[in-house]
């Protein structure tokens, strides 16, 4: 049986937003048409969950009547004389603006927010912080503002944009990402790009980052917004805190200030800036490399650390908006259709991981147990069904949607698997310039 929360999701899913919203965000009155807002943004985020995603299949897919509950009661909607070119939906797609789809993305994940589940020990949500980057098409308008990446062959061909987000430990579910110019004269540090997520956050939650966030700069503005840290710090900085020889394993408490290097590097810190934290150090069992973290969490150290390894699953999480959520290269060919693609990314990443969630409620497991892939193709297969006219018929859907993904859980392996960070994906690339002379010997 669905319960109150699961009907709410299917709510949300089933509206989006609510239909005063799509009124207030579409602007001025247009005439009644088939692509009116939530029609657009519907298939915007179909075409992310499918496995194609193309234009021509949302448009043949909606022809075919598995948009029928989202459409507009129009004479062409009744009699089925809907056209199968993507014209239209083309048009109507490059008339949704960018401040239309944050709109949307900020109201949907508001409300997937409510669904992130709080650490049981820390009564606040364990939000994961990390960057990574996307290439885009080589266009001319896309070159200017996002440049390619340079090295001793030259210029690069693709446009590359910094990403950082912020992913609850637990869920998966995301917040609204920034994003930036990797390269260039306009380019942002991730550090720039965090300070911005974390604006979204609310107070309490525990930050987690590795070794490129564990700044003075960083920690303060998220301690001054009422969060609380815990970063990884290189061991020079972790020498530069702590005492020169620092043990292997145990903690101290100190004052972390800023040194003149972060004065020149960021002058608006007020005068009396600091931070009261901790400096753990911590070897894991089999290694021989030490961590060096730095926290204001006041929990015995080894918990911390232990909180600090689900890091991890950031990078699992990147690798899934990259790889089954296709955005390592988005197709856009302008900055606005670039935006717009990975905020509707977004979205469809969060719907995927709140499905996720109430399932591994039913299974009595871990969300993160759960395989995202298996879940994902489970949503795509059924999404139609959920937009269905009968309200019994989607309930009963929805329930069978949530038992099958219930039962998507991950292998027990006897040892987990490992693989260099290399080949996770190379990326699109084209061969390297061979001189006349070298073309002639590899005859």
């Amino acid at each position: 049986m669905v319960t109150e929360d699961e009907k709410g999701l299917l709510e949300l899913f089933e509206e989006m937003v609510p239909a005063g919203r799509w009124r207030e965000w579409e602007g001025e009155k247009r005439r009644a048409q088939v692509y009116a807002l939530p029609v657009v943004v519907g298939m915007m985020l179909w075409q992310r969950l499918s496995e194609r995603g193309t234009q021509q299949e949302a448009v043949e897919q909606m022809a075919m009547g598995r948009w029928d509950g989202l459409l507009p009661a129009s004479q062409r909607v009744r009699e089925k004389r809907l056209s199968v070119n993507t014209g239209g939906y083309a048009r109507a797609c490059g008339r949704v603006t960018v401040a239309t789809m944050e709109k949307v993305c900020d109201e949907v994940l508001e409300k997937l927010g409510q669904r992130i589940e709080a650490e049981p020990e820390l009564k606040v949500p364990l939000l994961l912080l990390d960057g990574s980057s996307l290439q885009l098409e080589h266009a001319e308008d896309i070159l200017d503002n996002f440049p390619p990446s340079r090295n001793q062959r030259g210029m690069g061909h693709w446009g590359v944009m910094k990403w950082v987000g912020l992913h609850d430990m637990q869920t998966g579910i995301a917040l609204r990402p920034a994003w930036g110019a990797m390269y260039g004269e306009q380019a942002v540090s991730e550090q720039q790009l965090a300070e911005e997520v974390l604006k979204r956050v609310e107070g309490g939650s525990v930050i987690v980052g590795d070794g490129n966030f564990g700044i003075f700069s960083m920690a303060y503005s998220a301690v001054e917004k009422g969060k609380q840290v815990l970063f990884r710090l290189t061991e020079s900085r972790a020498k530069y805190l702590g005492e020169k020889e620092l043990p292997s394993q145990g903690e101290q408490r100190l004052i972390w200030r800023p040194s003149r290097h972060d004065r020149m590097r960021h002058p608006e810190l007020p005068v009396d800036a600091q931070i009261e934290g901790r400096l753990l150090s911590v070897t894991r069992p089999g290694s021989d490399k030490t961590l060096y973290l730095f926290t204001t969490l006041t929990h015995p150290v080894e918990k911390v650390a232990s909180w600090y390894s689900l890091r991890w699953n950031m990078e699992l999480d990147l690798r899934t908006l990259k790889g089954t959520m296709r955005l390592r290269h988005l197709r856009g060919k302008s900055i606005e259709a670039v935006e717009k693609e990975l905020l509707v990314a977004v979205v469809a990443y969060g719907l995927v991981r709140a499905f996720m969630a109430l399932a591994a409620r039913r299974a009595q497991v871990p969300p993160r147990q759960l395989s995202f892939t298996r879940c994902y193709g489970l949503l795509n297969a059924m999404i139609g069904t959920l937009y269905l006219d009968d309200p019994q018929q989607r309930r009963r859907d929805f329930d069978r949607l949530l038992d099958y993904m219930s039962k998507a859980k991950l292998p027990k392996r006897s040892h987990p698997r490992s693989y260099p960070r290399a080949t996770w994906g190379r990326g699109k690339y084209y061969p390297g310039r061979t001189s006349q002379n070298a073309h002639e010997k590899s005859k």
